[in-house]
């Protein structure tokens, strides 16, 4: 059994409170959590008490950055719960937390792909292996990228191509045609296009 010393607001976060206990531990808890448990100086805490406090923390806590995460810009739920791990949230909680977001449409990979691949195709204008590659490490089904592909035509590809070729053909354009060439296509290669529409556009 553990009693709350004193409550203290943080000054860094306006809505969260430092409960400090007579065996010197300290925990953080919201606004809300202090009506929930009706948490007050003088009360005395159960082991079980605490538990169920810093649990509830925890997970408030991850979805509030979860949250502003996602206020950023969209996210998929794999690269939501890499940076989650990386500021130092469980995972046990981050899982939680990331399934009751996707049930409420605040994180849908199916809208992220869509977005990113537009990124991808249409702004940076990457070949169809580069776009692949980028949304598979965003864990992006393959059944999904498939589907996203399949809009992405031969001619599109050649345009996108083309338009990096003329980019580099004017960097190398003083160099050994030869060795120009390899340049060329070793850079069309890394901006994720084949032989096939490589070869096109090199030769016209």
């Amino acid at each position: 059994m553990s009693r709350i010393v004193r409550i203290t607001q943080q000054k860094r976060h306006p809505n969260r409170y430092n409960l400090f206990l007579d065996d010197d531990t300290r925990i953080s808890v919201t606004d809300d959590m202090i009506l929930e448990f009706s948490l007050s100086s003088g009360k005395e805490l159960r082991d079980e008490d605490i538990l169920k406090i810093s649990l509830k923390a925890d997970e408030v806590f991850t979805r509030e950055k979860a949250l502003e995460l996602l206020s950023m810009r969209e996210h998929s739920r794999r690269e939501l719960s890499i940076k989650l791990r990386q500021k130092g949230y469980q995972a046990e909680i981050i899982s939680k937390v990331l399934d009751n977001l996707e049930s409420r449409n605040y994180i849908s990979d199916t809208r992220f792909s869509g977005l990113y691949a537009e990124e991808l195709i249409r702004s940076r204008r990457l070949g169809p292996l580069k776009v692949r590659e980028k949304l598979f490490s965003r864990g992006i089904s393959g059944d999904r990228i498939r589907e996203i592909l399949s809009g992405y035509g031969q001619e599109e590809q050649a345009e996108n191509c083309r338009y990096h070729f003329e980019k580099k053909r004017l960097q190398i354009r003083e160099e050994n045609p030869e060795k120009a060439a390899e340049k060329m296509i070793r850079y069309l290669q890394g901006k994720g296009f084949d032989w096939e529409i490589i070869s096109r556009i090199v030769r016209e």
